[in-house]
């Protein structure tokens, strides 16, 4: 279970993976270089290969559902977080 506070004080609590506020984030050429993978090796490259490659360039994703902030982990994988906040006209 992990959890992450927000900058206006929310913490959000991962209980399930499947929280409203909790996103994935891959750059478009990492998925095509997956999906490339995929079809080379058909069958062999099942479900559990394909998150193994995936894990190791996703970033996690935050969104406060009380400010909506996003979190994003930069880089994938460092556990360190930078914060973005929605600019207003």
């Amino acid at each position: 279970m992990s959890k992450l506070a927000c900058q206006c004080g929310h913490i959000m609590v991962v209980h399930t993976m499947e929280e409203d506020f909790l996103y994935e984030l891959i750059s478009q050429k990492k998925m095509m270089s997956l999906f490339s993978k995929w079809d080379e090796l058909g069958d062999k490259f099942d479900s559990e290969a394909f998150f193994s490659e995936y894990n190791q360039f996703r970033s996690d994703v935050y969104k406060c559902p009380e400010c909506g902030r996003l979190s994003v982990e930069e880089p994938p994988g460092s556990n360190r977080f930078s914060s973005y906040i929605k600019e207003t006209e």
